[in-house]
C-alpha cells in the first residue's frame, strides 16, 4: 500500500497535534508516507521527529483560501496530489469544500472527544481512524500495541539523567500552578543532586525576571522561541515537570519521565501519553470544569491546593 499517500489537516495547537502523533505514526507505517497542513512551528517539529515526511504552513494565504469562495490553485493542486485527506476539524463547511475540489477520499474527524465522553483524546482519534477503515481494529489499543511500538525513548543517547526540565506555563492561566511552588520544587531537586532547568516560551517570558531574582533558585532558565529548539532541549533531559500543557505532551512523547500538575481539565482525556507519566491532581467534586461549560471558581483550588511535596513525591516515584 506504499503507493497511497495521506494528507492530514489539523488546525490545533501543540498539545492537540502531539496527541495525534501515535495515530500518525501508525498511518505512516501502513501507507508509506504522510504529510500535514498545520501551524508552521508544529510542522517543523513533526518532520524533525520523523512523524511526517512533509508539512505545509496552515497560515499561508493559499490555505486560507479554503474558507473563501475562490480556492487558490496552489492549495487545490496540493490537495489533489494526495489520495486520502484526513481533516481534524469540527467544520462541516470545510469538509464540504474539500469534497468539492478533491477527487480523492476525505475523512473528517473531530479533533477532540465530545464533552462528557471521558475518553482519552488519543484513543478517540485511533477509534475514529478505525471507524473510517484507515486503521485496523487492533490499532485502537493505546495501552498494549502502541505502548511498545510508539512510546519509545526518543532522547539523545547521551542525555543527562540529572537534568530535570521544568516548564511553568500553559495555554491557560487557570491551569498554571503558582510559580513559587515550581521554585520550591526546583530548590528541593537541586539539594538532592539533580540539575533543574527552566524553560519559558514567549507566553511565559514575564516569569524570567521572577526566576532570575529568586534567591533560593539555582537553575538555568532558557527562553525558547522555536518548537524544534524545545524538542532538542527536551531530548537532553532526565525528567520533566510541568502543567497540563502542550509542552508536557511533547516531553512525555519524547520519552522523559513526566510529572504533570492537573487542575480544572480532565486527565482522563488530556493526560500526556508516554513511557512514564504521573499526574498530580486533587480529587475535588467541582473538577474537572475546564471546557465543560461550568463556571470555574476564582480561587482555582484544584491547582493551588496541590503542594510542592505532592509533586516531589510523584517525581521521585518516577525518577530515582
Amino acid at each position: 500500500m506504499t503507493e497511497n499517500h495521506i494528507l492530514v489537516i489539523h488546525h490545533g495547537a501543540l498539545g492537540d497535534v502531539v496527541s495525534t502523533f501515535p495515530a500518525l505514526l501508525r498511518l505512516k507505517k501502513l501507507y508509506g508516507s504522510i504529510a500535514i497542513i498545520c501551524q508552521s512551528s508544529i510542522g517543523q517539529l513533526a518532520q524533525e521527529l520523523d512523524i511526517v515526511d512533509k508539512w505545509f504552513p496552515l497560515e499561508a494565504a493559499a490555505f486560507a483560501s479554503l474558507y473563501s469562495g475562490h480556492i487558490d490553485p496552489i492549495a487545490k493542486n496540493i490537495l489533489l496530489s494526495y489520495r486520502k485527506i484526513i481533516l481534524f476539524s469540527r467544520s462541516r463547511p470545510l469538509e464540504k469544500t474539500l469534497f468539492s475540489i478533491s477527487e480523492n477520499e476525505v475523512y473528517r474527524i473531530q479533533p477532540r472527544p465530545d464533552l462528557g465522553q471521558r475518553i482519552h483524546v488519543t484513543q478517540h482519534i485511533l477509534s475514529n481512524l478505525v471507524r473510517c477503515r484507515l486503521l485496523e481494529e487492533s490499532d485502537k489499543d493505546t495501552r498494549i500495541k502502541l505502548s511498545i511500538s510508539i512510546y519509545t525513548d526518543r532522547r539523545n543517547p547521551q542525555y543527562d539523567p540529572s537534568k530535570i526540565i521544568i516548564h511553568p506555563g500553559s495555554g491557560s492561566r487557570k491551569k498554571c500552578w503558582p510559580i513559587s511552588n515550581f521554585v520550591k520544587v526546583a530548590s528541593s531537586i537541586d539539594a538532592n543532586g539533580k540539575q533543574p532547568e527552566f524553560i519559558l516560551g514567549p507566553a511565559e517570558y514575564d516569569l524570567y525576571e521572577i526566576l532570575m531574582q529568586s534567591k533560593r533558585l539555582n537553575a538555568n532558565v532558557h527562553k525558547i522561541e522555536k518548537l524544534t529548539e524545545l524538542a532538542g532541549l527536551l531530548k537532553t533531559g532526565g525528567g520533566f515537570i510541568g502543567n497540563d500543557s502542550g509542552v508536557s505532551h511533547l516531553a512525555a512523547f519524547i520519552g522523559l519521565p513526566t510529572v504533570v500538575v492537573f487542575g480544572p481539565s480532565d486527565p482522563k482525556t488530556w493526560k500526556p501519553m508516554g513511557r512514564a507519566v504521573k499526574v498530580v491532581r486533587l480529587d475535588l467534586e467541582c473538577s474537572p470544569c475546564f471546557e465543560t461549560g461550568k463556571v470555574g471558581c476564582e480561587e482555582i483550588e484544584c491547582v493551588n491546593r496541590i503542594t510542592p511535596e505532592d509533586v516531589l513525591a510523584a517525581f521521585y516515584g518516577l525518577v530515582c
